[in-house]
């Protein structure tokens, strides 16, 4: 409605001011020609300073999701909070980019008085739009924070078997025994998600076979049983082979998993970003504001 008014109250004073005068007429009129230019640019400048603000919110706002992107494979930061702050920040983008529609309208009705058809950029995006965005960004914080959860049990589960075979290197199986059931706990919230993360289960099966072969050392070393204990490492070694596939294979599940759920945001963060761009370029560009 502010936009519709803007627009129609600008109407009236160019009809005011010029009539029926073609733009040809217009241009004959130095003094017109001057004060339509001083318009016309003042319109611009204003545009562009809120395209401009818009645009900054728009990349502190894209930087705070990279940072939630990026938590989801690495570090001990939940993304939430970025991912909120990144909703945020689209939606805080909504006031400038209001003022920019409007200061945008109020320039095409300016430059019809030069041209019949307007050449104002139109940037093709609403407030509403960032609205838009922002929700997306907050739809993708819940699932980036369980996948984060996820790598987080995946980590302990290698801290906690690492932790056993330190033990076992110290000659303590009964510590070790302890350690290698933390890692079973572990691995077993890791083992909730197999089904819907295919590589997944590459990964859990390998450190099922580590946690195994590492807990038949430890058996074997409590029973001073040799034999068992040789067959136990190379079980081991032949369950670690596969362990740098396995580190892939995690990796793999959660960027595949963490990029589908901030697909949708990320795609319309980047279009809505590109527009306003797109608005500044064209705006330096009239040939009329040189």
């Amino acid at each position: 409605m502010i936009r519709i008014a803007a627009s129609l109250g600008a109407f009236m004073l160019l009809a005011l001011l010029f009539g029926a005068r073609s733009p040809d007429a217009v241009e004959a009129d130095p003094i017109r020609v001057a004060w339509l230019t001083a318009e016309a640019t003042a319109q611009a400048e204003a545009a562009d300073a809120a395209l401009a603000a818009a645009e900054s919110r728009m990349r502190d706002a894209t930087d705070e999701a990279r940072r939630g992107q990026a938590a989801v494979l690495g570090g001990a930061s939940d993304p939430t909070d970025a991912l909120e702050a990144a909703a945020a920040g689209f939606e805080s983008a909504a006031t400038p980019l209001a003022e920019a529609n409007a200061s945008l309208d109020l320039l095409a009705w300016t430059l019809r008085a030069f041209d019949a058809e307007p050449t104002s950029p139109d940037v093709g995006i609403e407030p509403a739009d960032m609205a838009a965005i922002g929700a997306q960004w907050r739809a993708a914080a819940p699932p980036c924070a369980t996948l984060a959860g996820l790598r987080l049990e995946a980590e302990a589960t290698l801290e906690a078997l690492d932790d056993g075979l330190a033990a076992l290197d110290a000659d303590d199986p009964a510590a070790a025994l302890d350690a290698i059931g933390l890692a079973v706990v572990h691995v077993d919230q890791v083992r909730e998600f197999t089904d819907s993360l295919d590589t997944l289960g590459f990964w859990v099966d390998t450190v099922d076979a580590l946690i195994g072969a590492a807990r038949d050392i430890a058996l074997a070393a409590q029973a001073g049983d040799p034999a068992a204990l040789a067959e136990a490492q190379a079980a081991y070694d032949a369950a670690a082979a596969d362990a740098g596939r396995a580190d892939q294979a995690l990796s793999i599940a959660l960027g595949e998993a963490g990029a589908a759920a901030t697909a949708p945001a990320s795609t319309s963060s980047a279009e809505a970003l590109r527009a306003v761009i797109a608005a500044r370029d064209q705006l330096a560009g009239l040939s009329i504001l040189r």
